[in-house]
């Protein structure tokens, strides 16, 4: 006759390795199944030396497994050999309990993922508010596995502050702990964690470039999203800004345009006063070269330009935000991808008038021997769709100086 659930010295069997070794295998199964008393599991019986017999007494069973390898262990019935007031009393998740807490851990995975499916829903409305296009949709796809879940690498509250920041941006010369003041109320939002790298990841994309790990290189990034991370560092040089005010800076500016000398502006200076200019238009160029052409030419005579240097820094979005109102801004770049979608963000931002950047300066600056092949994503020019096709179709990029004698006739 078989054995019962009391058989083979009950209560003799707790606190022994063999028991234990079926405690074990028992607590793997139910965190990794919702804590269910359900299912088996496989139990190998050369793990502890009497192990074959206690299987045989929790199975029933009146031989002992003493030619077999492993046994299934039965969960419903060993919960119930452990609950008979024979065997102790107390069933296997409250055993095991004894011994240490129960993770369920289908239930913290699916809590996991609702709290990224709502982190990852409340990200996609913030951002659905703002006019950023097309490539913070691309930041969020790159942040997502390929069933659409929020990838294990992405902290929820990094993705949550992120988010906010990228809804503030551009900013106007801020610096860092005011971006994160404005967007998230904490001063020390982007002071450490994934948010810095996050919103890096993304202004990467929006610029076409990658995400830069060195410091220079980071500096810049922010700067081209009017983020300052050193008012020293950030600055523009300016030919002919004369402007309203008379406190230190503006006379510094206004003597250097009627000595036709060009003068380098940082943001700290920027922000010691108000620098309202006086021209009716404001030219702005990429390359220092166009500027020194001008000083070197136009002298005092030059119209008022502004020289982003490469990526329009803090100081550029600073000293532009400050403008008359009325202002008409000319605004320019290198014939690449870069410069169409910086040209294309300034005529966003400042409703400025692409200045000598369409398809006729194009092909007119269009030189195999003073040229060089295109690099990067390709990006549109809606001012003048027939522009991009044009670079498309040639694969070439032509810098600012090719045009530089163009550009002088408009500032004279």
């Amino acid at each position: 006759m078989g054995s019962t659930l009391s058989d083979d010295h009950g209560a003799g069997w707790r606190g022994t390795p063999e028991l234990d070794v079926l405690l074990a295998a028992a607590r793997k199964k139910l965190e990794s199944n919702w804590l269910k008393v359900e299912g088996s599991v496989t139990v190998q019986l050369d793990a502890a030396p009497d192990l074959s017999r206690l299987m045989s007494a929790v199975n029933g069973s009146s031989s002992q497994l003493s030619r077999a390898r492993s046994s299934r262990l039965d969960l419903a019935r060993f919960d119930a050999w452990l609950g008979h007031s024979v065997n102790g009393g107390v069933g296997l998740l409250d055993t095991l309990r004894e011994r240490a807490p129960l993770q369920d851990k289908k239930r913290i995975a699916a809590d996991k993922a609702d709290v990224k499916a709502r982190a990852l829903d409340n990200a996609r409305s913030l951002l659905a508010t703002t006019d950023h296009g097309e490539w913070l949709d691309r930041w969020l796809s790159s942040l997502l596995n390929q069933d659409g879940t929020l990838g294990g690498r992405v902290a929820v509250d990094a993705l949550a502050v992120a988010t906010k920041v990228l809804a503030v941006l551009p900013a106007d010369g801020l610096s860092l702990t005011e971006v994160a003041e404005l967007a998230c109320g904490d001063t020390k939002a982007l002071s450490s964690g994934g948010a810095p790298k996050l919103v890096l990841e993304a202004l990467s994309l929006k610029e076409g470039i990658p995400r830069p790990v060195d410091p220079v290189g980071i500096r810049l990034l922010w700067e081209t999203a009017g983020v300052s991370v050193d008012a020293l560092s950030s600055r523009v040089v300016v030919l002919g800004y004369r402007v309203s005010e008379d406190h230190v800076v503006a006379r510094w500016s206004n003597e250097a345009a009627d000595a036709g000398i060009p003068f380098p502006l940082t943001l700290d200076m920027i922000t010691r006063g108000p620098l309202t200019n006086t021209a009716d238009r404001i030219f702005v160029c990429e390359n220092i070269a166009v500027i020194a052409a001008a000083a070197r030419t136009l002298g005092g005579e030059s119209g008022a330009i502004v020289c982003t240097d490469g990526q329009p820094s803090a100081a550029v979005h600073k000293l532009l935000a400050g403008r008359r109102s009325g202002t008409e801004i000319h605004w320019r770049n290198d014939f690449d991808w870069a410069g169409l979608r910086m040209t294309g963000r300034a005529v966003a931002r400042y409703d400025a008038v692409p200045w000598r950047m369409d398809l006729q300066s194009y092909e007119q600056a269009l030189d195999a021997r003073n040229s060089e092949p295109l690099k990067g994503f390709p990006a549109e020019s809606p001012w003048d769709p027939e522009l991009a096709h044009a670079m498309h179709r040639s694969g070439r990029a032509v810098m600012e100086e090719r045009t530089i004698p163009d550009l002088l006739r408009d500032l004279s």
